[in-house]
C-alpha cells in the first residue's frame, strides 16, 4: 500500500508498476482519482494483506495510529531504492539547516571526477526512471539529503559516509520534544556500514555526545568555522567547510578543493541587488527562525532590514533572540508569533500581511535617503501560508524587488 500521494507517493508507484507489483493507494486527505485509490474502511479491514506500507516521510505514526503495530513492514521510498544500489557510494546528509547546500556542494566536488546524483529530501527522485538499473549503473555516487521525517521512518538504506551539519530546534510539530528531534538526527548512525565515517563539528559532539551510539573510531571531527560577515553566499560554504573538506579527503585524497567554487542553490542567501550602497539578499529557504536570526547577526552594519515571516514552526526556545541595530518587517498572519521570540535592541518593527505591501513600504524609505546598505529576505517561517512552496516565495519576492528597484 502506498500511503500518502505526493512526490515520493507517485514515484513509488511508478516503481511499482516497473516491478510489476500489485498495489493500492490511500491518502488521508487528498481527494484522489485513481482506480487503485482505496478508503480507510476498506483499509482497515483488509490490512492484514499488504506485505508493506510505503509510508510519505511527513506522515507521523503515533500509538493510536493504524500502523503502530505494523511498523515493521512500513517503509519509505529510499529503502526500495537501496535494494536497487550495486557497487555505488551512498553519502548521507542531514541536519537542521544547510543540508542541501552542503549537498550541493559535494556534489559538485565530486562531479569533478565522478558521475554524482543528489535525491532524497533535496526534492529529486529516481524510482521512477522506468529502466532504473540501467540508470543507476552510470552513477558513481549517491548523495542523499536526509530529513528527520525520513531518518525515522527509514530501515534499510546502508551509508558508506555520513555528515550532520547543525542541529537547531525544529518539526516539533511532528516530534514533539526537542529532545526526540535530536534522536532523529542522531539516528543516521544506525545506516552507516561497517567501515563508514560520520562527520560533524566538535561543537555538536561536545554538546550532543549522549546521543552518540557508535565507537569513536567511527566519528570525524572538525573545528567549526565562524562564516565571514562581508558576504553570505557562501555562508553555508564557510560553515561547513571543514567536514565537507574532510569528507573529500576521505573519499578521495587526490581531489583539490581549494580552486573549487561550488554554485549556491536558488534563493538560499542569494545576492540579488548589489550597489555601492545597498546588497540585498534571497535567503526564501530559510524556514528556521534561529538561523535567520543568526544570519542577520552575521552583517556587521548598523543599517540593516531583515524580513521575517510565513508560517511560524513550532520551535522549542528558551530565550528570546537579541535582534541589535536592526530594522524588522514582519509579513504574514503569524506575526505576532515571531514578535513573541524577539527582543529589540535599538530596532524597529512594523507588520504587514502580504509580502508586497511589505516591498512597497521599502520602496517609501529607500527613495528619500537610502539610509540601508543591507536588506536580507530571510523569513524563519515555512512557506505555506500563502505560497506554494519556498521557490514560488522566492521568485515572487525577486519579482517584486525588481519592479521596486531595477
Amino acid at each position: 500500500m502506498i500511503y500518502g500521494f505526493g512526490i515520493s507517493g507517485k514515484s513509488i508507484e511508478k516503481y511499482l508498476i516497473n516491478k510489476k507489483c500489485n498495489y493500492n493507494i490511500y491518502d488521508d486527505y487528498k481527494k484522489i482519482n485513481h482506480k487503485k485509490v482505496i478508503s480507510k474502511k476498506y483499509l482497515l479491514n483488509n490490512i492484514n494483506e499488504f506485505s508493506y506500507f510505503i509510508v510519505s516521510p511527513s506522515i507521523k505514526i503515533e500509538k493510536n495510529h493504524f500502523l503502530y503495530n505494523l511498523k515493521k513492514r512500513t517503509l519509505i521510498d529510499l529503502d526500495f531504492l537501496y535494494q536497487e544500489i550495486t557497487s555505488q557510494k551512498i553519502i548521507g546528509v542531514t541536519g537542521t539547516e544547510g543540508k542541501s547546500s552542503t549537498c550541493n556542494y559535494i556534489g559538485e566536488i565530486l562531479s569533478k571526477k565522478y558521475n554524482t546524483k543528489i535525491i532524497g529530501n533535496f526534492g529529486n527522485t529516481i524510482l521512477d526512471k522506468k529502466n532504473l538499473n540501467h540508470y543507476i549503473s552510470k552513477i558513481d555516487i549517491l548523495i542523499i539529503e536526509l530529513s528527520s521525517y525520513q531518518l525515522d521512518k527509514l530501515n534499510f538504506l546502508k551509508l558508506d559516509y555520513a555528515l550532520i551539519t547543525n542541529i537547531f530546534s525544529d518539526h516539533l510539530d511532528y516530534h514533539k520534544t526537542h529532545r526526540n528531534y535530536i534522536i532523529s538526527k542522531f539516528r543516521i548512525q544506525k545506516f552507516l556500514n561497517k567501515n563508514s565515517k560520520l562527520f560533524l563539528s566538535k561543537k555538536l559532539f561536545l554538546k550532543y555526545k549522549n546521543f552518540i551510539k557508535i565507537n569513536k573510531n567511527k566519528i570525524i571531527l572538525h573545528d567549526e568555522i565562524t562564516p565571514s560577515k562581508r558576504n553570505l553566499i557562501y555562508f553555508f560554504k564557510e560553515l561547513n567547510f571543514n567536514s565537507i573538506k574532510k569528507l573529500i579527503y576521505k573519499f578521495d585524497p587526490k581531489i583539490k578543493i581549494e580552486n573549487i567554487k561550488p554554485n549556491n542553490l536558488k534563493y538560499r542567501n542569494q545576492l540579488i541587488y548589489n550597489s555601492n550602497n545597498l546588497k540585498i539578499y534571497n535567503d526564501s529557504k530559510c524556514t528556521n527562525l534561529n538561523n535567520a536570526i543568526y544570519k542577520n547577526n552575521l552583517i556587521n552594519s548598523s543599517r540593516k532590514i531583515l524580513i521575517l515571516g510565513g508560517r511560524m514552526k513550532k520551535q522549542n526556545f528558551k530565550y528570546k533572540f537579541n535582534i541589535t541595530n536592526t530594522l524588522v518587517l514582519f509579513f504574514g498572519n503569524d506575526c505576532d508569533l515571531f514578535l513573541n521570540h524577539l527582543n529589540f535592541i535599538n530596532s524597529n518593527y512594523f507588520k504587514f500581511i502580504h509580502l508586497k505591501n511589505l516591498i512597497n513600504f521599502i520602496k517609501l524609505i529607500l527613495v528619500p535617503n537610502n539610509s540601508y546598505n543591507y536588506i536580507l529576505f530571510s523569513p524563519g517561517g515555512e512557506s505555506y501560508d500563502f505560497y506554494k512552496d519556498y521557490l514560488d516565495r522566492g521568485r515572487h519576492f525577486n519579482d517584486l524587488i525588481k519592479k521596486v528597484l531595477l
